[in-house]
């Protein structure tokens, strides 16, 4: 008997050198094998429409150089990012100016004539 690697052949039903089983295998799969010799890399983003001018950017170099142009800050999955917004200060001094401000300037529409009725939004 030879020696050597044997498989079985389900078609045949006998004991074959496996390199006969193997490409007979083969030959009766299709080939789901990109013809590529190396996977296909992108380096580009889908395009991307700027909040700052409305004008589509199509590479991330340019979008950000863009961004950074303009004084802003691309913020994304950062840790910190909540340390990165600073928020107004209250002044409550300034609110009640300006509640006071509103109030006057609506007695003055009442009495003029000139405000507009309210409607109901129903």
């Amino acid at each position: 008997m030879a020696r050597g690697r044997f498989l079985w052949d389900h078609e045949t039903h006998k004991w074959l050198p496996a390199h006969e089983v193997l490409a007979k295998r083969r030959a009766s799969q299709p080939d789901n094998r990109s013809k590529l010799s190396a996977p296909l890399v992108l380096g580009t983003m889908p395009e991307i429409k700027s909040p700052i001018d409305g004008r589509i950017y199509s590479t991330k170099g340019d979008y950000y150089r863009h961004v950074e142009r303009a004084g802003c800050a691309i913020v994304g999955f950062d840790k910190n990012w909540e340390s990165q917004i600073t928020t107004p200060r209250y002044d409550e001094r300034q609110h009640e100016a300006d509640v006071v401000a509103d109030v006057k300037k609506s007695i003055e529409q009442l009495n003029s004539g000139t405000a507009e009725p309210i409607r109901n939004a129903a």
